[in-house]
């Protein structure tokens, strides 16, 4: 084993380059030298030839040298690294390869169960993270070999994307945890992400539905979505939790659905409105799922209830979906499906259904998420929604509460015989009038 030249069968010259073969710890080493064969070639490296030749390969040999050095350096990290952990553990360094940083993510243990979406999402991502490795640093190949440098190349490279910060930074999490959570027992001494920020939020919050677009929305909805949107009217529920509403969280006699949440695990308790209840109920009973079609496109493709949406957003004339970011080329969404649940909030808060009773059907935990993220009235529902709640002393109105047709026609008939005949009929005459108005 050494310097080698390539040859071919009859002999001949295969490749201009010289090689190197080498052997450390059990694993030979076949590699181009980069170093170019000069002069005359013997017949055997045995022989010695003309100066071109030997100066070549002297520093082919050379390159060899440095390369057997290197690789044993790197042996010898590795064993005191194995007898550090040994010591310290009691137990074998387990080295991860990077081929396998999928199967580890999804045995880790997690905060709330991860839904088959998020799962299939994450997966991509630790994908994406192992091909930019393999891609741009193909000597490495475990867990324990990704440097900080290489961290900073795979987060340089997502922020060149034009990521949303929310998104650069759930990827950024993503990967954080990993060598948080495996780095130990994998050899990694250092977590390569340790200590890389997180991009700032810019948050661009989802804005309600008026009363006409959710019908436009309803009227332009396929066979398919129709029910799953006019649940989500209803109830506030997520997409996910919609569509894969089952029937043991209905209860029609009762006149309530009661779900548990997938995204924070919270029991959300909501009653069932007139419209909702009547449509479940001419529902067939063909699987444990409400809405099986809508179930399985969920599932299996959930891109494409996005898409149905959207469509159905553009036949209802609704164009305002979506804003520039000041933080990423692409734009944010700003009415889609998760619209739906910010339109149910607002209209509930609006109308003075209290906090309370608002969370419980949301399954929201805290007050403040409800608040920040949620709750987006107009500014004139807002105004009146003010003036309707708080006292007239601080809304600055003197004015007694409006009398409605009917309070005016009850105090007509209480006071009939009070009034004169011509003062009566004029007074019957603007109740009408306001009636018909």
């Amino acid at each position: 084993m050494g310097l080698e030249i390539t040859r071919r069968k009859n002999g001949s010259i295969r490749s201009k380059w010289w090689y190197g073969n080498f052997t450390v710890d059990g694993k030979r080493h076949y590699i181009n030298l980069g170093i170019e064969i000069a002069g005359k070639i013997p017949k055997s490296l045995k022989q010695v030839s003309d100066v071109p030749f030997e100066r070549s390969r002297m520093r082919a040999q050379l390159k060899l040298d440095e390369l057997k050095t290197e690789a044993r350096s790197r042996k010898t990290a590795t064993h005191h690294l194995q007898e550090l952990y040994e010591i310290k553990a009691g137990e074998d360094v387990a080295q991860i390869p990077l081929t396998e940083l999928e199967s580890n993510w999804e045995v880790l243990p997690a905060k709330r169960k991860r839904s088959d979406q998020q799962v299939k999402n994450q997966k991509a991502n630790i994908r994406k993270f192992r091909e930019f490795i393999e891609a741009n640093f193909p000597s490495a190949k475990l867990m324990s070999q990704i440097t900080r440098r290489m961290a900073l190349g795979w987060m340089k490279a997502i922020n060149d994307e034009g990521l949303s910060a929310p998104s650069y930074n759930v990827k950024l999490s993503l990967v954080r945890g990993i060598f948080e959570q495996l780095g130990p027992e994998a050899g990694v001494m250092s977590n390569p992400f340790a200590g890389i920020p997180y991009r700032a939020l810019n948050t661009v919050h989802r804005q309600p539905f008026s009363q006409e677009e959710l019908t436009g929305i309803l009227n332009n909805c396929d066979a398919v979505l129709r029910p799953v949107v006019l649940t989500a009217m209803c109830t506030a529920m997520r997409r996910g939790d919609c569509c894969q509403l089952k029937w043991e969280s209905v209860d029609l006699d009762g006149g309530f659905v009661t779900v548990k949440t997938s995204k924070t695990g919270e029991m959300a308790e909501i009653p069932l409105f007139p419209v909702l209840r009547e449509e479940l109920e001419h529902l067939p009973h063909i699987s444990e799922f409400v809405f099986p079609e809508a179930e399985e496109m969920y599932r299996t493709n959930v891109h494409g209830l996005s898409w149905r949406f959207k469509q159905a957003l553009k036949d209802a004339g609704i164009t305002d979906t979506t804003v520039k970011r000041v933080d990423s080329r692409m734009k944010a969404s700003v009415k889609d499906f998760h619209s739906l649940r910010t339109t149910w909030i607002t209209m509930a808060l609006s109308a003075g259904v209290p906090m309370e009773l608002v969370r419980r059907v949301t399954g929201h935990s805290t007050v403040n998420v409800v608040l920040k993220h949620y709750f987006r009235p107009g500014k004139e529902a807002f105004k009146t929604a003010l003036e309707t709640a708080m006292p007239k002393m601080l809304t600055g109105s003197n004015q007694e509460e409006k009398e409605t047709p009917k309070d005016a026609l009850l105090w007509l008939v209480e006071h009939e015989d009070e009034l004169e005949r011509k003062e009566f009929v004029a007074k019957a005459a603007k109740i009408a009038e306001g009636m018909a108005a």
